[in-house]
C-alpha cells in the first residue's frame, strides 16, 4: 500500500486509505511524539480534516509505503523522519480503539489481525447473548 503526503493531503485522507488496507487498525496523528512503546497523549490528537500543510512548518512531498510486514514502530518512525508527523498505529478493541502501547514490535498483518478476531470474538459474545435473552 502507499499513501502520497502533501500539503493538500488531509490526515482523514491518510487515516482512510490506511482503514482500506488495515480495517481494524486506524492512524491517529498528534501535535507531540512519543517514544517507541509509549502511548500518545490523547488530549494531543490533531482533528482528521487538518490539512498537512497547515500543521507542517517544513513542507516535504512524498509517497510512504506500509507493507504488511512492516512493524508498528517502523511505520510510526517513518512518518516521523520523513514528514515530522507523530503518528500512533491504534487496534480494534471490541467496541473501540486502543493505542497500540506495548504492541509496536508486531507486524501490520498481526496487530490486524489481533484487531479482527477480538472485534468477531465480541460479535458473536453479542449474538450469543442475544440468543440468551427471553
Amino acid at each position: 500500500m502507499f499513501i502520497e503526503v502533501n500539503d493538500t493531503t488531509s490526515l482523514r485522507q491518510i487515516q482512510e486509505v490506511f482503514s482500506d488496507f488495515y480495517p481494524y487498525l486506524k492512524l491517529a496523528f498528534y501535535g507531540k511524539g512519543h517514544k517507541k512503546y509509549q502511548a500518545s497523549n490523547e488530549a494531543g490528537e490533531i482533528e482528521p480534516n487538518t490539512l498537512i500543510g497547515e500543521i507542517k512548518a517544513t513542507h516535504v512531498s512524498g509517497v510512504i509505503e506500509m507493507l504488511p510486514l512492516y512493524k508498528v514502530a517502523d511505520v510510526e518512525k517513518e512518518f516521523q523522519q520523513r514528514f515530522g508527523l507523530s503518528v500512533q498505529v491504534l487496534r480494534k478493541e471490541k467496541k473501540g480503539w486502543e493505542q497500540t502501547t506495548g504492541m509496536d514490535d508486531f507486524t501490520l498483518k498481526e496487530l490486524n489481525e489481533l484487531g479482527r478476531n477480538s472485534s468477531d470474538e465480541f460479535i458473536m459474545n453479542e449474538d450469543v447473548r442475544d440468543d440468551l435473552e427471553f
